[in-house]
């Protein structure tokens, strides 16, 4: 599980930056040239880089894991036009409180967390082919809908969320994401998000505590 043994693509950041997150956690990575011979790729919301939805499919068929955000979903609407159905860009500025699905990451976050979208505009997610790993807990227009998801395609993976990194973020928006990361690489290595947090010198149990105060 040596961190040498990964190879992970970022784009350049654009409207988030989920290099600042990698960086954070001290999980190293290469800046996104156009190659696609990495295990993990994240590709930011609104990044300049031209990412090529026909090799980006054959990246995820043949095992990589993707990690997309807010607007790179219509990236993934060329590359996977079956998976994921998009109502546009309707998201409003607001708090959402969300339910946390996936049973791994909410052993470690509890059963609710809340999300701000601090930016109108925001891709709203109808349905996609795959699981909820967040889902929204609001009534009215956004009532149960996906807001992280991770969907199989051939031998691979892809991770989108709604919402993503920025400037002002709260703790627990900072903390899922950098879990989302260590499940992220633990589905390359076969490991869990306990195993990779331990292998990186993330102290997972702090995250209990972010959450839980």
């Amino acid at each position: 599980m040596a961190e040498v043994r990964r190879r992970i693509y970022v784009t350049s950041p654009g409207y988030d930056d989920i290099g600042r997150v990698l960086k954070s956690m001290g999980v190293g990575y290469q800046s996104f040239s156009g190659s696609y011979d990495c295990s993990l790729l994240f590709v930011n919301c609104g990044t300049p880089d031209a990412v090529d939805p026909r090799k980006l499919a054959e990246f995820v068929d043949a095992g990589g894991c993707l990690y997309a955000s807010d607007l790179a979903g219509d990236l993934l609407g060329l590359a996977f036009p079956e998976l994921f159905v998009f109502a546009g860009r309707g998201g409003r500025t607001g708090e959402i409180d969300a339910l946390v699905v996936d049973r791994e990451l909410r052993e470690i976050s509890g059963r609710m967390i809340r999300i701000r979208f601090d930016m109108g505009s925001w891709k709203v997610l109808r349905h996609c082919q795959g699981h909820a790993i967040i889902r929204s807990a609001n009534p009215g227009e956004y009532a149960d809908l996906p807001i992280m998801v991770s969907v199989r395609c051939g031998r691979g993976t892809i991770f989108y969320t709604c919402f993503h990194n920025r400037s002002q973020q709260s703790v627990e928006e900072q903390r899922i994401l950098q879990l989302l990361v260590l499940k992220q690489i633990g589905l390359t290595e076969g490991s869990s998000v306990e195993q990779v947090g331990r292998s990186l010198g993330v102290q997972v149990n702090e995250f209990r505590r972010d959450f839980r105060s």
